[in-house]
């Protein structure tokens, strides 16, 4: 054959394929290119709309989601970062609650799991599949309402260590001061799981090891706020091979790991026979283990010690900000203030787990607090597998014509704006952004058309599977700690939040 004619047909055939290449991708997102896309100058030519989102996310109401939700509708596409493919956005009740059932066929990214086994250890966050549903089985009897109800005594201690302390605080100021409220919220939560958890007390915040916590989550934070801190985690996931370079600060443990293993390590060396249970997690979970000799009935050392750091980590710092925010919002309407203090008031002194319970409107402004500042303001995950993603009501694509459901390919972004699905117009009426809690005491929503969650009417702790294991947990931390506070101390705005709830900082109050 030819020199000329082979050239010719190797042309054809490297030709060929590009066009079968172009093609196959092209169906792949065939459906997806059909979404509306949101606008394309908001877009950076290499962090795509990945950017925008980060910029506006400490602001539920002016969030780019919430934006482009008003514009767009409950589903759209976005510019991934780095040349990816398109993201699919969706706030759409019945196609997250589709996503979140079924977890195990849209899981976290793999890239994801490096930096959490780092940080916390392969603990529950960690896994995915038939590890996953190990490790949650037998996590599951350290939440159950009867082991939460024990946990009370210790929540309540600590809650009014933080109250004397803060008491003192005022006083050595003359009763009336502008306090930061975050280090005074985030040692009490801390305090809190770290009795709940494993029987250790951080001393209201003031213990090596809760100062060494403290400090590692403040640079966490400032760095989350730095363009590095929105870059890095990009690149990691685009390129995960650079968390084996030799790196120290990308092979270090977290801090809170490093406290974790160490306290438990020494517990579990300490548990034997003589092992005497008490209420904490560790304690249920060993004692279980205890009456448990099958291998398929135990978790393995590493396994408790890597959720305990798990529950000492996010259990403490998403929590506190969620309690920041809501007492930043009661500050700025006395009427709610008052209302809730003469409830808390009526109670006297029987501060038990039933009592607590049964005040309504505490239960009201916790809901509020808690649908309108979630602890995460988004989820995202990726399809393992070909699947079709159900919607509540025909939405309108990109060509005007009406859809009500999308086939996705395996591989697959989606993000669910969980801020979005609690501040829906459609469901929440026009007062969606608003803190007010008598909605859920009027019933004026729609059940059929509310997030699902294990707390009804919310999307802030997910649903299904993979629902937050320690909700209640933290629902319970949320109320004392409000109760408790609102019924020692008054608030009010100080005018100088320096960004506040408009911005990433956390607000500073008065207090009287």
């Amino acid at each position: 054959m030819p020199a000329s004619a082979l050239g010719d047909l190797t042309l054809f055939f490297l030709i060929s394929v590009a066009v079968v290449a172009y093609h196959y991708v092209e169906r792949r997102n065939r459906a997806v290119s059909k979404l509306q896309c949101a606008p394309l100058e908001q877009a950076h030519w290499l962090w795509g709309h990945e950017y925008a989102i980060w910029s506006s996310e400490a602001n539920v109401k002016h969030s780019q989601h919430s934006r482009w939700a008003t514009i767009l509708g409950p589903l759209y596409r976005i510019k991934a970062p780095l040349f990816g493919n398109d993201v699919v956005v969706t706030s759409d009740n019945t196609a997250a609650q589709h996503i979140l059932q079924h977890c195990y066929r849209y899981v976290k990214a793999p890239e994801f799991r490096p930096t959490a086994e780092r940080w916390l250890g392969k603990g529950v966050i960690w896994a995915e599949g038939d590890e996953h549903k190990h490790q949650r089985r037998l996590l599951a009897p350290a939440f159950t309402l009867a082991a939460v109800k024990g946990m009370m005594d210790d929540v309540i201690a600590c809650v009014e260590r933080t109250a004397t302390g803060l008491s003192e605080h005022l006083a050595s100021r003359g009763g009336d001061a502008i306090v930061n409220l975050s280090p005074f919220i985030s040692s009490c939560t801390l305090d809190i799981i770290g009795h709940v958890a494993f029987g250790h007390d951080f001393g209201g915040g003031t213990s090596e090891d809760a100062q060494n916590i403290a400090e590692s989550w403040h640079h966490d934070v400032l760095l989350a706020h730095t363009f590095a801190g929105f870059f890095a985690p990009i690149l990691l996931v685009k390129f995960p091979w650079i968390q084996k370079l030799p790196i120290a600060a990308l092979q270090t443990d977290g801090v809170a790991k490093q406290v974790a293993h160490r306290i438990g390590s020494q517990i579990l060396k300490d548990s034997g026979e003589s092992f005497q249970a008490g209420k904490d997690i560790l304690s249920i979970l060993l004692d279980n283990q205890k009456h448990n000799r099958k291998e398929s009935e135990r978790l393995s050392d590493e396994t408790l010690l890597a959720n305990i750091s798990t529950f000492l980590m996010v259990g403490h710092e998403t929590t506190s900000c969620s309690i920041i925010f809501s007492l930043y919002e009661l500050a700025g309407q006395p009427d709610i203030q008052e209302k809730l203090r003469r409830e808390v008031h009526a109670l006297g002194n029987d501060l038990n787990y039933d009592s607590i319970s049964n005040l309504s409107f505490l239960d009201a402004v916790i809901r509020e607090g808690l649908r309108l500042h979630a602890p995460s303001p988004r989820t995202d995950r990726v399809a393992l597998e070909d699947d079709v993603i159900p919607f509540s009501r025909p939405i309108v694509a990109a060509n005007g014509h009406a859809i009500t459901s999308l086939p996705i390919k395996a591989g697959q972004i989606i993000q669910i704006p969980t801020s979005v699905l609690n501040t829906d117009p459609e469901v929440w009426g026009p007062d969606a952004h608003v803190f007010k809690p008598s909605r859920w005491l009027e019933g004026a929503t729609l059940s059929d058309q509310l997030p699902r969650g294990p707390v009804s009417g919310l999307a802030s702790f997910l649903d299904g599977p993979r629902n937050c294991l320690g909700w209640r947990l933290a629902v319970l931390e949320f109320k004392v700690i409000l109760a408790l506070l609102i019924r020692d101390f008054s608030f009010e705005r100080t005018g100088c939040e320096s960004g506040g709830v408009q911005g990433s900082d956390y607000p500073s109050l008065r207090w009287r």
